[in-house]
């Protein structure tokens, strides 16, 4: 008896943490990730899950799509955010020190959609 018992406590101190640390971690924002490319200062990444479910795997990556963008208008990539435009996939990077502020990424193709 004397032994189940410690086994019993034993068991909670154990998997208590482990269930209320997975819940804390959880509660995060699941879309807010960072990315570094290489080379370069690190970006906030944003991507819905829903979008990321419906669209699956895309040949250009977000780092594909920085690097894309700051080879043709310089400056430097604060944000990328995976976003839909007429059914398809695209990337919106956010720029600073460029003379455009934000441009849009076909994320399967690369091409250059728009920019504001």
């Amino acid at each position: 008896m004397r032994r189940a018992l410690t086994w019993s406590v034993a068991a909670v101190g154990v998997v208590v943490p482990l269930i209320v640390g997975t819940a804390l971690a959880s509660a995060k924002d699941g879309r807010d990730r960072v990315a570094t490319p290489p080379g370069g200062p690190a970006f906030e990444l944003r991507i819905d899950p829903e979008l990321d479910a419906a669209f699956g795997p895309r040949r250009v990556n977000a780092v594909q799509a920085a690097e894309i963008v700051t080879d043709r208008f310089g400056g430097q990539v604060v944000r990328a955010e995976l976003d839909s435009e007429d059914g398809r996939p695209i990337w919106k990077i956010d720029l600073s020190g460029a003379r455009v502020g934000e441009v849009e990424v076909d994320a399967t193709t690369g091409d250059l959609l728009a920019d504001d």
